[in-house]
């Protein structure tokens, strides 16, 4: 075997493992459900052997009754009323199966949104930093929509057309073998249809469903920097992006409208008059020879009828079917990310062991974002004990946030270069690090909820406790001034708040589990001299009682910490009290110097 054959045979394992695995995916959540799968199927056939005997007995009529002058009224009433039994059965036995399969798919693609979401909400950060929003909003949702239109409207006609086709054929069999066998030849034809339609539309569905993708991340990116977009006048510029993405999603879809036309109803509906023409013609030739029935060939011309039409229906849904896969495959790709490690359960003899000090050990720390080349962060070596307050401070780009994303262990650090309580902080089970490690952000995180629903997030707190972080937080003054207090709806990312109220609001929520350590990035970068001061007073009050990590912009805030860590280009170069680093000519005292304010 060539290398170029040896490839090709790789790269076709390959495909048809993606399509196992895509296949799997999509049937999981039926898998769950195999006795409400099973009954619904049962249904499906019962309906099925009902709707085909219509054609049947119609065939009795003619050629038993009609032709042969037998108007018997007691042998008509019974055909009559078995007909008119059998359709209204069908009829209901139709409705049932596609409420039944409605449930079925509904329920499926619940579970599958739900697990993808749960995937995303513990996938690492640094995996995260290199998805745009909208391109994870659209796979939750678009691509998941997809899934649902694949169950819901491919699921329940594609199992009931071919079990429709099957009964037809079956009876088709039995009635006349000759006939049978032409009409089957439209089976092989559409087959034959329906390949060339997925080797000509698979690439353009694709392509659809990434631009669409690329469309939503376009529009997210808009609507969040809507307010910089307006004052740069850059609106024409991103309007003209999304033009681009706009025709060239609208090209892509019109290649994939063209195949459709062509190689389903098209193609389906003229392959099933020559095959009708056949009948036709062979029923003739029987005529001529005195042993045709006219009934059998209104039966088959009745069947094929319905022959066609479910390949039709088949085929058409085949676009659906094209660009879920497509959408499984996505979805697939989030599901393979591998989630935050964490370990599941601790060892015996630590299994009543917290974090209860808040004491780090840096030892030669070093880290490098994914995608790049540079190390953000090179050897830092580094002890802070228990309830010590250090402050962070350096110029922009110095790694002042990624050093606190290590230290709140959302983003992993292999080995023991970073110790917490005497332990590998990636050894800590997340939820330990959650209760321990609090975080305040330089943008909170506001929900369009209550006051009291972003302080607490579905945690349970009594009210003792919670007046005690409200005062804490300096956060009981603003709380007497709404109208509903705690119950008072913040709106839309907490605008109805000024961006230091929200600063103090974080750090409440921060309060909330009592943390054994309290980061703080950039807290004061943008608020007032007021607010400022009282965040100032709230570390000051928690001063000792929590380890205090503080990346600050405006040195005043962290003048008085215990310690001051000066970071440039990733690396330590200044370590110590305010004092000690202003007597030293260095970077810290000229970003003294520079601090307007100061």
């Amino acid at each position: 075997m060539s290398p170029s054959d040896a490839s090709q045979t790789h790269t076709h394992g390959s495909l048809r493992l993606v399509s196992r695995r895509r296949l799997k995916l999509l049937w999981q959540p039926l898998a769950a459900r195999r006795g409400a799968v099973m009954r619904a199927m049962l249904i499906l056939v019962a309906a099925t052997a009902l709707d085909v005997l219509g054609p049947w007995l119609t065939q009795r009529y003619l050629d038993d009754h009609l032709i042969a002058g037998n108007l018997a009224p007691e042998a008509l009433m019974a055909l009559l009323g078995l007909y008119v039994i059998t359709q209204l059965g069908a009829a209901a036995g139709r409705y049932l199966q596609q409420l039944r399969f409605a449930r079925l798919a509904l329920a499926s693609v619940r579970d599958l949104r739900e697990r993808v979401f749960t995937h995303l909400l513990h996938l690492p950060l640094a995996k995260l930093d290199t998805i745009a929003a909208g391109e994870l909003v659209a796979r939750v949702t678009n691509d998941t929509e997809s899934l649902k239109e694949l169950y819901v409207g491919v699921l329940a006609t594609l199992v009931g057309n071919v079990v429709l086709l099957i009964g037809i054929l079956s009876a088709m069999a039995l009635m006349d073998g000759t006939l049978a066998l032409i009409a089957m030849a439209l089976i092989p034809l559409a087959i034959g249809m329906i390949w060339l339609y997925q080797r000509f539309s698979g690439r353009a569905a694709r392509e659809v469903r990434q631009l669409r993708a690329l469309q939503n991340a376009r529009i997210a990116e808009a609507i969040g920097g809507m307010s910089v977009l307006q004052a740069s006048h850059q609106t024409e510029r991103f309007n003209q992006r999304y033009h681009l993405l706009n025709v060239a999603q609208y090209r892509a879809r019109m290649r994939t409208v063209r195949v459709s036309g062509l190689l389903l109803r098209s193609a389906i509906d003229l392959m099933a008059m020559l095959i009708t023409l056949t009948l036709v013609a062979v029923f003739g030739l029987r005529e001529l020879g005195g042993g045709a029935e006219l009934g059998v060939l209104y039966a088959f011309i009745a069947w094929l009828g319905r022959i066609s039409e479910p390949l039709i229906e088949i085929t058409q849904r085949l676009q659906v079917f094209q660009s879920a896969l497509v959408a499984a495959g996505r979805l697939e790709e989030v599901l393979d990310q591998p989630r935050e490690v964490s370990p599941m359960t601790l060892k015996t003899s630590d299994a009543s062991e917290s974090i209860a000090s808040g004491h780090y050990r840096l030892d030669h720390l070093e880290f490098r974002h994914t995608g790049t080349d540079n190390i953000t962060l090179s050897d830092i070596t580094l002890t802070i004990d228990s309830g010590e307050f250090i402050g962070v401070v350096g110029p922009t780009g110095s790694g002042k946030s990624t050093l606190l994303d290590l230290l709140s262990g959302q983003r992993p650090v292999q080995g023991e270069q970073l110790m917490l309580d005497g332990r590998p902080l990636s050894d800590w089970p997340a939820s330990q690090r959650a209760h321990a490690i609090a975080i305040v952000p330089q943008e909170p995180f506001i929900r369009a909820t209550s006051l009291r629903d972003n302080l607490l997030l579905g945690r349970e707190i009594d009210a003792e406790r919670l007046n005690g972080v409200l005062e804490k937080a300096h956060l009981a003054p603003l709380v007497a001034s709404l109208p509903l207090g705690l119950e008072t709806l913040l709106g839309e990312r907490g605008l109805s708040l000024s961006t230091g109220e929200r600063q103090l609001l974080a750090l409440g929520r921060a309060l909330i589990t009592t943390p054994r350590v309290l980061l703080l990035d950039e807290a004061t970068a943008s608020i007032d001299s007021h607010t400022e001061a009282l965040l100032q007073q709230a570390l000051h009050e928690l001063r000792g009682e929590v380890t205090l990590i503080v990346v600050a912009h405006r040195l005043a805030t962290v003048r008085d910490a215990d310690r001051l860590l000066v970071l440039e280009q990733g690396r330590v170069t200044q370590l110590g009290t305010h004092n000690a680093l202003m007597a030293t000519p260095g970077l810290y005292r000229r970003l003294w110097q520079e601090d307007i304010p100061h």
